[in-house]
């Protein structure tokens, strides 16, 4: 993936972005992250990606089987290889359950601090 704004220059969003991640966030969602952290586009919040990125392709082998093989890697700009590393968030940001329970999800209030700071 690759974003080119070709000289736009400054925009209001730069700086202003935070991106949520947690153990749930795989394949493209773990993809967008990296670039971004790599890119310095947004701030990841959160806690470390799954680490779930290699492409696979299933083959039937009969008896209502299916062997799963990788079949490619995904790597960064940076040549760093996500699966089973994930990404670290710049900001570690741990889900409280019994909050979520209150419906305050602690995550986004931190990433909404974050970007009022940011303002």
């Amino acid at each position: 993936m690759a974003v080119f704004s070709e000289a736009l220059g400054k925009r209001p969003h730069h700086g202003r972005t935070a991106i949520l991640v947690n153990e749930h966030s795989a394949s493209a969602a773990e993809m967008v992250a990296a670039f971004a952290s790599e890119s310095r586009l947004a701030t990841i919040v959160g806690t470390k990606t799954a680490g779930r990125v290699v492409a696979g392709s299933g083959v039937k082998v009969g008896h209502g089987y299916r062997v799963a093989l990788p079949v490619a890697v995904y790597r960064t700009w940076r040549d760093t290889n996500l699966e089973g590393q994930g990404v670290t968030p710049d900001i570690d940001a741990p889900i409280d359950a019994e909050a979520l329970r209150w419906g305050q999800d602690n995550q986004l209030a931190r990433a909404v601090r974050l970007l009022a700071i940011a303002a």
